[in-house]
C-alpha cells in the first residue's frame, strides 16, 4: 500500500482502524480539514471506498492490517497520531484497539465505535469516547418527536 511522509500532508494526524462506508466518510472529512489520514483494514477492497485523488497524494495512506496490534499499529504512525479512531463494525475489536491506542501509545484523543449504550459508559470512565449509532439515533429519534 502507500507510504509517505506523514509531515508533508497536514499538521494533524489521524490513525483510523476500519474503512468502511462510515470510516471512509470519516477519514474524508478529516483530511477535507487538513488531517494526515493512515486507515488500516484487514481488506484491501475496503479501501474502493475511498477516493483515488487522496489516496495519491498522500492525503490518506490506506494500510492492510489489523488495528488490534501494535506493529501494525506502528506502520500506520500511531506514535505520531494526535486522533485514533477504531471505526471498524465490531465492538470487541475497537474496543480492544482503542484500549491499545490510549495506553499502550497514549493517543491524545481516542474515539471508539460501540454499539452498546451500557458499553459506551464503561468506555468514557476510561477516558476514550464512546460513541454509536445506536445512541445517535435514539437521541435523534427523540428530539424528533419532541417538535
Amino acid at each position: 500500500m502507500l507510504q509517505t511522509d506523514r509531515t508533508t500532508v497536514g499538521d494533524r494526524k489521524a490513525t483510523i482502524m476500519g474503512c468502511g462506508g462510515m470510516a471512509a466518510s470519516v477519514a474524508i472529512a478529516l483530511s477535507d480539514q487538513g488531517y494526515g489520514i493512515h486507515i488500516l483494514d484487514l481488506q484491501i477492497d475496503s479501501f474502493n471506498r475511498l477516493p483515488p485523488g487522496k489516496t495519491l497524494s498522500g492525503e490518506i495512506v490506506p494500510i492492510v492490517g489489523d488495528g488490534t496490534l501494535q506493529q501494525d499499529l506502528l506502520k500506520a504512525a500511531i506514535e505520531d497520531a494526535d486522533v485514533f479512531m477504531a471505526l471498524s463494525v465490531s465492538d470487541t475489536r475497537n474496543a480492544l484497539a482503542a484500549q491499545v491506542a490510549s495506553n499502550i501509545f497514549q493517543v491524545p484523543t481516542v474515539i471508539c465505535r460501540i454499539e452498546d449504550p451500557v458499553m459506551q459508559n464503561v468506555y468514557a470512565d476510561l477516558g476514550i469516547v464512546a460513541l454509536g449509532a445506536t445512541t445517535l439515533v435514539a437521541e435523534n429519534a427523540v428530539k424528533a418527536a419532541s417538535r
